[in-house]
C-alpha cells in the first residue's frame, strides 16, 4: 500500500508516493493507494494528474489502481473509488467524554473564537478580517510552526494564488505574533488531546468561526473542527467546501443558523465564500451584549438539537 500524506491541499510526499507507485505496479501489477484517513478532494490535490500522468508514461492499467479515501464526495470513472466513513465522528465523541466540560457561556467575553492549528490562506483571510475589522474582542490563535521540517509553515504563497489583495492585511496581522491556543506547540496534538485541551475555551466565546482542513474542489470530511462546537453547545459561521452545511442538514440530520444570519455563503467556494462570511462576521459584530444572550437562548433548542443528533449518530 502506498501512503499519501496530505494537508490543505498538498501532497507533502509527493515525489515519494510517484516513485512508490511505479514500483509497486512493476512489482504486483496493481497499487492501493492510502490516503491516510484524510478526506481530501483528490482532483483538487493533483493525484489524479499524478496517476494520470504515471499511467500514460509506462502504460499502466487505471482500473488496477484503488484509492482508499475518507471523502464522502469522492468518485472516478477509471480508477476505484473506496469510501470510508467519517471516523472522526466516533473518536472525537470519545474525546469529549472525557473533558468533562460543563457549559456555562460567557456571550459578553468574546464574539468570536477563531482557534486554528494549520495557518491555511482561508484561516489567515479569516483571522486578519476579525483582528481588523472587528470592534469586539475575540479569541484569536493560530500555530503557524508545530511541523519541525517546515520552520514557517505560514501558506503565504497560496495567499497570492487565491486572494492576493488580502496579502498586505495577513502580513500586518502577522506581526502582532499571533499565538497558538495551546502554548507548548512544539508538536501537533492529537485528536483527543486537542479536544481535552481546546474545549476549555467555548464558554468563553460565542460563536465558533470553523475553518475545515479540506475546502477545495467536490469534497466533504468532517474533523473535530466542525464537532467540537455541536458538542459544546457553540452556534458556529463555517469555511468549508461549497455545499457543506447542506450536507450537514440532509445527510447526517443537522440543522444550521440561518435563522439568525444568512448562510447564502454555503452557496460559494475558495475566496468567495470567504467574502460572504466576512458579512455575516460584520453583521454579528454589530449585537450587543443583550443581543447575543436573546439570540443565544433563541439557539438553544437547535443546539440541544444538533448536540443529541451528534451523540445518536452512529
Amino acid at each position: 500500500m502506498v501512503t499519501v500524506k496530505t494537508s490543505h491541499h498538498h501532497i507533502w510526499n509527493l515525489d515519494q508516493v510517484a516513485v512508490d507507485i511505479v514500483e509497486e505496479m512493476i512489482n504486483t501489477g496493481s497499487v492501493t493507494i492510502s490516503l491516510n484517513s484524510e478526506g481530501p478532494c483528490a482532483d483538487s490535490i493533483k493525484l489524479y494528474k499524478m496517476l494520470d500522468y504515471i499511467c500514460d508514461r509506462f502504460s499502466f492499467d487505471k482500473g488496477k489502481i484503488t484509492i482508499h479515501t475518507y471523502n464522502f464526495e469522492e468518485c472516478h470513472d477509471e480508477y476505484t473509488i473506496c469510501k470510508h466513513n467519517q471516523h472522526w465522528i466516533q473518536s472525537t465523541k470519545n474525546a469529549f467524554e472525557k473533558t468533562s466540560f460543563i457549559p456555562d457561556k460567557k456571550l459578553d467575553k468574546n464574539l468570536f473564537g477563531l482557534l486554528y492549528n494549520v495557518p491555511s490562506w482561508d484561516r489567515l483571510c479569516l483571522l486578519s478580517h476579525v483582528h481588523h475589522n472587528t470592534k469586539n474582542e475575540s479569541m484569536v490563535f493560530c500555530n503557524g510552526t508545530w511541523l519541525p521540517d517546515r520552520y514557517n509553515s505560514y501558506y503565504l504563497n497560496t495567499i497570492t494564488d487565491y486572494c492576493p489583495q488580502e496579502i498586505f492585511n495577513i502580513v500586518d496581522f502577522l506581526r502582532v505574533n499571533p499565538r497558538p491556543a495551546l502554548e507548548d506547540s512544539n508538536s501537533k496534538p492529537t485528536s483527543a488531546e486537542s479536544m481535552l485541551r481546546v474545549v476549555k475555551f467555548y464558554n468563553d466565546f460565542f460563536i465558533d468561526i470553523v475553518a475545515e482542513t479540506y475546502t477545495h474542489g467536490a469534497t466533504f470530511f468532517i474533523t473535530e473542527k466542525t464537532l467540537r462546537p455541536i458538542l459544546c453547545l457553540t452556534p458556529f459561521i463555517h469555511y468549508g467546501p461549497k455545499g457543506f452545511l447542506s450536507t450537514l442538514k440532509s445527510d447526517y440530520g443537522f440543522k444550521t443558523f440561518d435563522h439568525w444570519w444568512d448562510e447564502s455563503y454555503d452557496n460559494f467556494k475558495c475566496y468567495d465564500r470567504i467574502q460572504k462570511m466576512y458579512e455575516v462576521i460584520n453583521y454579528l459584530d454589530t449585537l450587543s451584549a443583550q443581543d447575543r444572550k436573546t439570540m443565544y437562548d433563541e439557539m438553544m433548542p437547535t443546539l440541544l438539537h444538533n448536540y443529541n443528533c451528534l451523540l445518536n449518530h452512529e
